[in-house]
């Protein structure tokens, strides 16, 4: 797709504008690219984890008729470290391939305009990651620690309806060193969720998840054990040193007569 040459000039003056100005927030981000003619008084905006077989994926849902234009972040967890963040969408939204692919940062650092809106969307090293030297005290550490901000904009033709980003969607997933919760919300200071039109008011509504092999929940009724557990096999030991001998039910659900056991305890594997 090739924008309108008057989009493409407000597109990649408000890139490097940013570039600039990096303290300033997602909402100046794209302050100065095309926008929908649709327009309400106020929109919700859904940000929230799922966990896929212990895969945490960032994803986002909203209502009442409004587009987000750019999406900043902060993603953090409880253990461990985030030390991946792949899955992500790169490069302006068409008809044909829709998303959330414009990253300010990385784009100044990293990608090269070669005319019009041509770009080099795939260059090594491009990434919804924000640079914590850009506002130090705005930024979460990055891989390798317990948090990372995130930076996700679109740019589409606003001649082109289907090239809107959709209502809802994937925005990345990351990588874990090891099970934990992870947290997702708006980074203020980088200007949080940014509609199009930018001055309609929105209400945001983060949700985090647990994510990985783990036991949710344990009851015991009438002599009756009930494990709810995720994200692999759950094993069995008389003894919390073992041995552990596996169920094969990776289903989610167990449950079993406590019988005359005087003990027993349950793990999460995931071979």
């Amino acid at each position: 797709m090739k924008c309108p040459p008057e989009a493409e000039k407000l597109s990649l003056r408000s890139l490097l504008w940013r570039s600039h100005h990096p303290a300033r927030s997602a909402a100046f981000l794209l302050a100065g690219a095309i926008s929908l003619s649709a327009w309400s008084a106020r929109a919700v905006v859904h940000v929230f984890v799922t966990d896929s077989h212990g895969v945490p994926w960032i994803q986002y849902r909203f209502d009442g008729g409004e587009t987000v234009r750019a999406f900043a972040l902060d993603v953090s967890v409880d253990y461990g470290q985030i030390i991946g963040v792949s899955n992500y969408f790169t490069g302006l939204s068409t008809a044909t391939a829709r998303g959330y692919g414009v990253f300010p940062a990385s784009f100044r650092d990293n990608v090269t305009v070669s005319s019009g809106s041509n770009a080099t969307w795939n260059a090594v090293g491009y990434s919804p990651l924000a640079v914590p030297a850009d506002a130090p005290g705005g930024t979460l550490p990055g891989l390798g620690s317990s948090g990372v901000t995130l930076e996700f904009g679109a740019l589409w033709d606003p001649t082109v309806a289907a090239a809107m980003p959709p209502a809802s969607g994937t925005l990345c997933s990351l990588q874990l060193s090891r099970p934990a919760t992870v947290s997702v919300t708006a980074n203020s200071i980088r200007g949080g969720i940014v509609l199009s039109p930018p001055d309609v008011a929105v209400t945001s509504a983060f949700a985090g998840a647990l994510v990985g092999p783990a036991i949710n929940d344990i009851s015991c009724t009438n002599g009756t054990v009930t494990v709810l557990f995720q994200d692999g096999e759950l094993e069995t030991a008389a003894s919390l040193n073992g041995p552990w001998t596996g169920t094969g039910n990776r289903a989610g659900t167990l449950v079993e007569s406590l019988g005359t056991s005087t003990a027993k305890f349950y793990r999460v594997h995931n071979h």
